[in-house]
């Protein structure tokens, strides 16, 4: 799937010279003239790289950058600044508000190309290292649940299978005191999964000894 890349400006020429260029060069182009226009269209097709102007009608281009970068769609999106501005104050008064890098106007056509190219390998490099925080969170969860789960569910099952073998002439009390094993291993469960909801700032620990795969350390403080 050919990567989005979304520009704003509220120069018509510029918007028509760049989207000629970037769907030259493969990719898909959007293009909106202004930051409002802009955020609603980034919003909703979630472009992987913004070109926006510094000065536009309506909304400027750092209060664009700002409120993009606060979506949680669009907070790894990387945002290229046009602008004529230069001074040292104007470029930290844009990485403050979040924009990713900077092109002074009236730019190089083949600079701009060349930064778009990194600003998009570094987009791609930004999720990847999510999917796989993602996938890591996922297996410790897993092996969470499987090492914590995996006994007090072992010692339930054995318990009903001694009760399904058990004849008219056992005791009550027997099978009361293994219902209460089972009761009690039931709660050990119970008490896991609430453990795992409520903590406030989950800690790991190692699966195994000298082990890199982690799992939740349910020692954690809860939330109260």
């Amino acid at each position: 799937m050919a990567e989005k890349i979304l520009i704003v400006d509220d120069d018509r020429y510029i918007r028509l010279i760049l989207q000629k260029k970037f769907s030259s060069q493969g990719y898909t182009v959007f293009v909106a003239d202004d930051g409002e226009s802009g955020l609603e269209l980034a919003k909703r097709e979630a472009p992987d790289l913004i070109i926006s102007d510094w000065m536009m009608p309506k909304m400027d281009g750092l209060e664009f950058c700002k409120l993009a970068k606060q979506d949680d769609k669009l907070r790894f999106t990387y945002f290229i600044i046009l602008t004529a501005r230069d001074t040292q104050d104007d470029k930290i008064e844009g990485i403050e508000t979040g924009a990713d890098d900077f092109v002074t106007k009236p730019f190089n056509d083949r600079e701009l190309l060349t930064r778009v190219k990194a600003g998009l390998r570094i987009n791609a490099l930004q999720k990847e290292i999510v999917e796989l925080q993602h996938q890591k969170a996922i297996t410790e969860l897993a092996l969470t649940l499987g090492h914590e789960i995996n006994n007090p569910l072992g010692i339930m099952m054995l318990v009903l299978q001694v009760l399904q073998k058990k004849d008219d002439n056992d005791t009550i009390a027997g099978i009361r005191k293994e219902l209460r094993t089972v009761t009690e291993n039931g709660n050990r469960i119970a008490e896991i999964v609430k453990k795992l909801s409520s903590l406030d700032n989950p800690q790991l620990k190692p699966y195994l000894k000298d082990s890199d795969t982690n799992m939740v350390d349910l020692s954690g403080t809860p939330q109260g």
